[in-house]
């Protein structure tokens, strides 16, 4: 059987799917973006591609277009968190065999593709040698847990919102739990899937420990320096981030939006045009350079202010200190009741 081609720009949720079909015994390859799908169908025969609808540049819708021009016996599956009847037609027209929503159960997903390809052909292969291991890529480790809740289907949404709460507040032992206890009565859920691997990433991400006074410190890893967002888009020569990347109050940044918008700083109109020349897929937007999302380009030419993008993430990080002054004076209300 030919492989599956999985298109996702989410890097937790492409590698969910591509491991969960992995697992069911299919041959699976992954691209990004639209331009690297076209490339790597180009380059190979799939038998069936599943395609986010928003990617960076070309969507799913375009890329299914493009690729059935070149291989006609392409299916394809589109998958979106933003379902309409429009692009539910459209994508049907352009030869794709159903349309899915997201969060869709695994299950339903697999059913459709061995309806749609055929029961798997198991294939027998010979140990991997040292040299072939070492190429694979690297795997998130799993974290196990000594006792999985038991719990009832009804009980589903309860244990997965206590799961989000959890890792949230970075109790990442007691989200691990909910997950796993929502995946075992629920194996095709993708959503806890996706919130299980970010679990299991966070836990096998390396601890810094406390050194009490006149304590050897343990042998630490090298920390790479956390380098100013402007510095990672061109705009700069040389800056490290003093404000963790959190761009609200830092006084760097509002100067060199004001700059920017001013129009007044000719060495950042000759950083622009360098900007301007790069590739599509290079033009990121400063919430992918700061890791605050997977991945996302740039649309506005870094007027960060007239980007409806940037205030939706302004707006959701102001949501959330709210949300965390509010648990503080709760806090502070029963810590000052048990007092008294």
């Amino acid at each position: 059987m030919k492989p599956i081609l999985i298109v996702e720009d989410e890097a937790v949720m492409r590698e969910s799917l591509r491991d969960w079909l992995t697992d069911s015994g299919y041959q699976v390859e992954t691209a990004e973006e639209g331009e690297e799908a076209l490339k790597t169908i180009a380059e190979q025969d799939f038998s069936l591609a599943i395609l986010d609808l928003r990617l960076p540049g070309k969507d799913g819708i375009e890329v299914l277009r493009e690729a059935r021009a070149k291989r006609p016996q392409l299916k394809g599956v589109i998958i979106t968190a933003y379902p309409s009847v429009q692009t539910a037609v459209e994508a049907m027209k352009e030869g794709a065999i159903d349309y899915l929503s997201k969060p869709f159960d695994l299950n339903d997903l697999e059913k459709l593709i061995r309806g749609t390809l055929g029961p798997v052909q198991v294939e027998i292969r010979p140990k991997a040698t040292t040299e072939i291991a070492v190429a694979e890529p690297a795997v998130v480790e799993k974290v196990e847990v000594e006792e999985v809740i038991a719990i009832t289907r009804e009980e589903i949404p309860v244990h997965l919102k206590q799961g989000k709460a959890h890792f949230e507040a970075s109790r990442y032992r007691e989200a691990l739990k909910e997950f796993q206890a929502v995946l075992a009565i629920a194996p095709g859920s993708i959503e806890t899937r996706v919130w299980l691997r970010k679990t299991n990433e966070a836990l096998t991400k390396p601890k810094v420990e406390a050194v009490t006074e006149g304590e050897a410190a343990p042998v630490a890893e090298e920390v790479k320096p956390k380098y100013c967002v402007w510095m990672k888009m061109g705009m700069v020569a040389h800056r490290i981030c003093t404000s963790n990347y959190d761009c609200l109050i830092c006084e760097f940044d509002q100067v060199m939006q004001e700059k920017m918008a001013s129009g007044e700083a000719p060495e950042l109109d000759a950083a622009l045009e360098r900007f301007k020349a790069l590739p599509g897929n290079q033009r990121l937007c400063r919430y992918a350079v700061k890791c605050d999302v997977s991945y996302r380009l740039c649309t506005c030419l870094f007027q960060c202010a007239t980007c409806e993008f940037g205030q939706m993430m302004e707006d959701a990080t102001q949501r959330k200190l709210a949300k965390l002054a509010v648990r503080r004076e709760a806090l502070l209300k029963k810590e000052q009741k048990a007092k008294a």
